[in-house]
C-alpha cells in the first residue's frame, strides 16, 4: 500500500517526520512550512477528518498532529478536537464525534478500532485559528517522534459530489432544530 493511504489537498514532505499538520480553511501552499510529513487542508467534519485519519495512521513515523489555520465553516478544526478530548458515541449504530458543532460530524466509513488507535497514538496539537508560519513551525520543530506499533491496513471509501447523501436526514433535522430554537 502507498503512503497516503487516501487522496485530498495536501503536499507530502519528508515521510520520516513524525509531524502532520492540518491547516484547516488555510492555504498550506502559502505558509511555506517544513520537517512534516504531510500538511494539508481539512473543510469537513466527516469526511475530511476521516481521511486524516487514515493518512496519519497509515504512516507509523507520525505521532503529532498539529490542527492550526483558518477554521471551515464546517467546524472541521473544532471537531477534532472535540473527537481528541471526547471520542465518539456509537448510540444509533452511527459514529457521532461527541461535542462537535458540525452539523453531520459523523465517522462512519472507518471502523471504530481505527478511531481508537488514531486517538491512543496521535498527539493533537490545538493551534485553531493561527495562521502565523513562525509560530506553526515552532510547533513543528518541538515535536518529538514516539514509536508506534505497526502500521494498520486501512482503506476508505472514495469520496464523491454525493457522499454526504447518507446523511440527508442528519441534516434536515439539525437545520430544522435550529430554524425552531431560533
Amino acid at each position: 500500500m502507498g503512503w497516503p493511504a487516501t487522496s485530498g489537498d495536501y503536499i507530502v514532505g519528508d515521510q520520516k517526520s513524525p509531524v502532520a499538520v492540518v491547516t484547516l480553511a488555510s492555504d498550506y501552499r502559502s505558509l511555506n512550512l517544513e520537517n512534516y510529513a504531510i500538511c494539508g487542508t481539512c473543510f469537513t467534519e466527516n469526511f475530511g477528518i476521516e481521511k486524516v485519519i487514515v493518512n496519519v495512521l497509515s504512516n507509523s513515523h507520525i505521532s503529532c498532529l498539529i490542527v492550526c489555520g483558518k477554521e471551515s465553516d464546517h467546524f472541521a478544526g473544532q471537531s477534532l478536537l472535540a473527537l481528541a478530548e471526547n471520542g465518539v458515541s456509537t448510540f444509533g449504530g452511527s459514529k457521532k464525534v461527541i461535542g462537535s458543532e458540525g452539523v453531520i460530524p459523523y465517522l462512519d466509513d472507518i471502523p471504530a478500532t481505527t478511531i481508537s488507535r488514531f486517538l491512543r497514538e496521535i498527539e493533537i496539537i490545538d493551534l485553531v485559528g493561527t495562521t502565523d508560519p513562525t509560530v506553526i513551525q515552532q510547533a513543528i520543530d518541538s515535536c518529538s517522534g514516539k514509536e508506534r506499533s505497526e502500521v494498520p491496513e486501512i482503506s476508505m471509501p472514495e469520496i464523491h459530489e454525493h457522499s454526504w447523501k447518507k446523511y440527508e436526514n442528519e441534516v434536515k433535522q439539525n437545520v430544522m432544530s435550529k430554524i425552531k430554537k431560533g
